[in-house]
């Protein structure tokens, strides 16, 4: 039965994961690919599939994802770590309403919340403007960082800030040196969410941009609805690579950082 198992979740992960996978690598490299065959009749060259991937498109395209990107990262954290220490360590009037509320930009339906941001964006002067993309985008990341930065709270605890203070630190000596780097692991996971939320928005940026930011997720909708599906898989490419490349780099480094706390914990007790 376990093997049985075993077999389905191989199964799965191969159709739902791998196939697609090697579907937008066949869109990407293949220049004729006509039904009803399987396979690309003609491949391009390696030299032209890193050409296309470096264009300047693809370039302009990443570099505004990132710019939004990590100006979104910053205001969400900005707004989420106070947000989650409070409702992690303080009573207030209101709580429970106050944290169902965070919930609603992934409650609502987005294309009737984004038409009423666009609207206050316009009511701003905000619409097509760097800071207004970036506010819009973190609107969607605060619910997922609020709640794993208060997740990592509720799990540390209070009680190693309580006693810095009854030690005689002050409250930013303690933030600093006892609250902050015990909330490391939420801040990684909010990090990270946030980077692959704002990297994923289309609609927001298309509509409160005004096309003014063409990123990777702006540019490669358009060609698959245009069924330019090579040009579509290109972008696609890029973006898995932006996205799914800092997490395995960061997952790494947070492995062999454990590894190094593991070893020298198991040295100080031999």
């Amino acid at each position: 039965m376990k093997n049985m198992g075993r077999y389905l979740i191989d199964v799965v992960y191969l159709i739902l994961i791998v196939l697609p996978l090697l579907l937008i690598l066949l869109l990407a490299l293949g220049h004729r690919w006509s039904y009803p065959a399987l396979w690309p009749t003609e491949f391009n060259s390696l030299s032209v599939f890193i050409a296309q991937l470096a264009s300047t498109e693809v370039l302009t395209s990443l570099g505004a994802s990132l710019a939004l990107a990590v100006g979104t990262i910053v205001l969400t954290l900005l707004i989420a770590y106070p947000t989650a220490l409070a409702l992690a360590y303080y009573q207030f009037p209101g709580k429970k309403w106050f944290n169902l509320m965070i919930y609603l930009p992934l409650i609502i339906p987005g294309i009737a919340l984004l038409t009423n941001l666009d609207f206050v964006m316009i009511k701003l002067g905000l619409n097509g403007r760097y800071f207004g993309i970036i506010v819009v985008h973190s609107l969607f990341c605060l619910p997922y960082a609020i709640k794993l930065l208060s997740d990592n709270f509720n799990l540390v605890g209070p009680q190693y800030a309580q006693a810095s203070q009854n030690l005689g630190a002050t409250r930013w000596q303690t933030f600093w040196q006892i609250t902050l780097p015990l909330s490391k692991n939420g801040l990684q996971g909010a990090i990270m969410m946030t980077y692959i939320v704002s990297m994923t928005q289309y609609l927001a940026t298309l509509l409160v941009g005004e096309g003014n930011y063409l990123t990777l997720a702006v540019r490669m909708f358009p060609f698959t609805q245009a069924g330019k599906y090579q040009l579509a898989a290109i972008y696609a490419i890029v973006f898995m690579l932006v996205t799914l490349l800092p997490l395995f780099l960061i997952d790494s480094w947070l492995t062999r950082q454990r590894r190094r706390q593991a070893n020298g914990i198991s040295v100080e007790r031999g």
